[in-house]
């Protein structure tokens, strides 16, 4: 094999590696002014993924947590949910109107690692922020907090104790 065609394999191996490490592709993930606004027309709340190429934690979730149909399935129709590269210098618009890059964002947002998980009220009013692996039942438990509107009259810990 010549270095030229190794290299090349090289470049084709990390490259596929960073692409799984994109939102999941299952899931409809929009960019994040895009999901703000369809929340805001649909009245529904949203999940706000961070997460960046090359991040480990974020593969595992996408192997182990995002494969689930049932997880699939109660966040693909009750949510709107938003991607954002934590390293990405792509431009984004605000709901304000402001522009600013993912990366900003995320900085300006105290995203410290990958992945972190901001959950919306239907009203777009920040509810959990949990950050790291979160298993199935994590999920499963913040989504049913949230759609089920416990949020209203109790916390994540009350509720979850509850549960």
């Amino acid at each position: 094999m010549t270095r030229l065609t190794t290299a090349l394999l090289l470049c084709l191996a990390l490259a596929s590696g960073i692409a799984r490490a994109a939102p999941p592709e299952t899931y409809a993930f929009l960019p994040l002014g895009e999901a703000w606004r369809s929340a805001q027309q649909q009245h529904k709340p949203m999940l706000l993924y961070f997460g960046r190429y090359g991040c480990t934690t974020c593969r595992k979730m996408h192997a182990e947590v995002f494969t689930d149909p049932d997880l699939q399935r109660r966040y693909s129709e009750d949510f709107v949910l938003a991607y954002v590269d934590t390293e990405s210098g792509n431009r984004i618009r605000l709901a304000n109107g402001e522009r600013t890059t993912e990366m900003q964002f995320a900085t300006r947002n105290r995203i410290l690692g990958t992945t972190t998980f901001d959950f919306f009220s239907p009203e777009l009013q920040p509810l959990v922020r949990k950050a790291g692996f979160q298993s199935i039942a994590h999920m499963r438990r913040y989504h049913g907090f949230i759609t089920g509107g416990h949020y209203r009259d109790k916390t994540l810990a009350d509720y979850s104790a509850g549960q």
